[in-house]
């Protein structure tokens, strides 16, 4: 009998919606009966997570967070996966007390950015694209150091407009959210040509929605994809911008 994956998402609705898509799209199978059971369990209630870290009010979070993460074991599941970047600064606190691993998105992420970075650079290099509260965490940065990946943090005033782009993903304007990410990617990728890290996991959506193409984009949802897949004892199918690690 297979695992089942539980997915913790609801942050937000439309990237969780998306990590399902990839995931299934990874999956090697034939059939129905070869894919994954999964339970989605969607809290649109969880306070918003950067607004927590930057307030240094994130007890809410936590606590949230923590009781999804056991509804979900009580259900069965064996693994969980998080499609949110941000929401990792508080799984990482309590995630060694569970009884089922949680996929990290932050180490799943930047093992495919230092794999893409190899391919096209001597010194790997990428560029970082995700919430203020990420940033502000040193999660990314300090899995870069970590990796020797050599990680390009843009100019502050970039994580305003990445605000703006996150919260058209999530109120559904996707064609305003693709042609305000196509101006900040041209912007970035003009300055220096490396791998874009869309470590927020509504910048996927908006990359995708730009029409720009996905070579040169490491989508953490797509990471994430692939790094549960392998968490639950299969071979993900290298496709959809990933590469195997």
């Amino acid at each position: 009998m297979k695992p089942t994956l539980g997915i913790l998402g609801g942050m937000g609705p439309a990237a969780t919606a998306e990590f399902l898509r990839e995931f299934t799209l990874q999956t090697p199978a034939d059939k129905d009966q070869d894919h994954y059971p999964s339970i989605s369990l969607s809290d649109t209630s969880v306070p918003d997570r950067t607004e927590a870290i930057l307030a240094g009010t994130g007890e809410e979070v936590l606590t949230k967070l923590r009781a999804d993460c056991d509804k979900l074991i009580g259900w069965g599941v064996s693994v969980i996966a998080c499609p949110c970047n941000t929401a990792h600064y508080f799984l990482r606190q309590f995630k060694d007390e569970l009884s089922v691993p949680i996929v990290d998105i932050i180490d799943a992420t930047a093992d495919q950015a230092l794999a893409r970075a190899r391919q096209q650079n001597a010194v790997p290099t990428a560029w970082l694209t995700c919430t203020r509260g990420t940033m502000r965490t040193g999660l990314y940065q300090e899995a870069a150091e970590a990796r020797g990946l050599n990680l390009l943090v843009p100019d502050d005033k970039y994580f305003d407009e990445f605000s703006a782009i996150i919260a058209l993903v999530k109120a559904g304007e996707m064609d305003e959210a693709g042609a305000r990410w196509r101006v900040i990617y041209d912007d970035l990728t003009g300055s220096q040509q490396v791998p874009v890290l869309t470590a927020c996991t509504e910048l996927p959506l908006a990359h995708a929605a730009s029409g720009l193409p996905g070579q040169n984009e490491v989508s953490s949802l797509k990471s994430l994809a692939y790094a549960t897949l392998k968490e639950l004892g299969a071979i993900p199918l290298a496709r959809s911008g990933v590469d195997p690690i």
